[in-house]
């Protein structure tokens, strides 16, 4: 009789598991779920400075979005590794159709040389509405950051493979910054602060059509 009940209390923790794991699949993934929850699901995630922003409760966040059209929050920096200075979030509102867009970008910036105050910009992109993930195309800043009229930008082919080279840096590396901001940083934040399973959702971003700009250049 204790074996029967045994195996019938198994049985129903299989069951249980397996609704579990075909539920978590049928829903969207991870950064939809970003998109549409914006400041609501990014201050219950502790490496994410909300107040940094300027908004002090989430009312007050989602008016300012709808008045300035976008808005960011940052991650703290503590949280990151020693050469990416900053992973930003940057939420929209389309105020044409006066709703809500779910899109959103993920800004990284990489510290490649403090003495010689060289930066290196990388983009990515969320369409919402295809479940796409787009990679923009990698800039290197160079100068002061709080002095705008002393910052150069260099966007053109030659310039950008100079710099990596110069900095001991390959293609390679870059895709590895991009992934490690997504996966690493974004993905796993959300999924640990909101109890979902980080393989399961960095498997169903896997999933997700890309296109990739990272290298792709406008012809001088």
């Amino acid at each position: 009789m204790k074996n029967f009940a045994l195996k019938v209390v198994i049985f129903v923790l299989c069951v249980c598991s397996i609704i579990c794991v075909t539920v978590s699949f049928l829903k969207p993934n991870i950064l939809s779920q970003i998109g549409e929850s914006k400041i609501s699901g990014a201050i219950d995630v502790p490496e994410i400075n909300y107040y940094k922003s300027g908004w002090h409760d989430e009312w007050e966040w989602m008016e300012a979005l709808k008045t300035f059209g976008a808005l960011d929050i940052e991650y703290r920096e503590e949280f990151l590794r020693g050469d990416v200075e900053s992973v930003v979030l940057l939420f929209f509102y389309d105020d044409i159709d006066y709703a809500d867009d779910n899109d959103f970008n993920i800004y990284i910036v990489v510290k490649l040389s403090e003495v010689d105050q060289v930066r290196m910009a990388l983009e990515v992109d969320y369409d919402y509405e295809k479940e796409e993930l787009i990679y923009e195309p990698i800039y290197i800043i160079q100068g002061e950051w709080d002095k705008v009229d002393d910052i150069e930008e260099y966007t053109d082919e030659k310039s950008i493979d100079e710099y990596l080279n110069r900095y001991g840096l390959t293609r390679k590396d870059v895709q590895e910054y991009q992934e490690y901001a997504l996966y690493d940083v974004v993905v796993k934040t959300w999924a640990k602060a909101h109890h979902k399973s980080y393989f399961l959702e960095r498997w169903k971003l896997k999933r997700c059509k890309v296109v990739d700009n990272t290298f792709r250049f406008e012809e001088e």
